[in-house]
């Protein structure tokens, strides 16, 4: 049923502890290319949902209103924007893992 040949009821807390620290820091490491392509797909993502949203929202808004494609035009650019936010956002955050990262060799 497990990965041990004890009973869970008999294992002692400090051997739980132990194996699930031992199976965190082997998912905490994960290789650098993956965490690469990882990162750039959600920055590809989260420009495209804010863009998609935010045309979404207005063409909604408009149908609803009945006016002109005002709402589509302002919430694109708002979702745009939002959109590149978050990804400078993402940007900032992986350059300063990869400085920490940097100075902690």
């Amino acid at each position: 049923m497990g990965d041990n040949s004890k009973n869970p009821e008999q294992e002692t807390f400090e051997e739980r502890l132990n194996r699930a620290q031992t199976k965190a820091k082997g998912a905490d490491e994960p290789e650098q290319a993956d965490n690469a392509s990882n990162v750039a797909f959600r920055m590809g993502i989260d420009l495209v949902a804010g863009t998609g949203v935010g045309a979404f929202m207005g063409y909604w808004i408009d149908k609803w209103f009945e006016t002109a494609p005002i709402f589509l035009i302002v919430l694109l650019i708002l979702g745009f924007v939002t959109g590149v936010r978050n990804v400078v956002r993402l940007a900032r955050q992986v350059q300063e893992a990869d400085e920490a990262a940097e100075t902690k060799d």
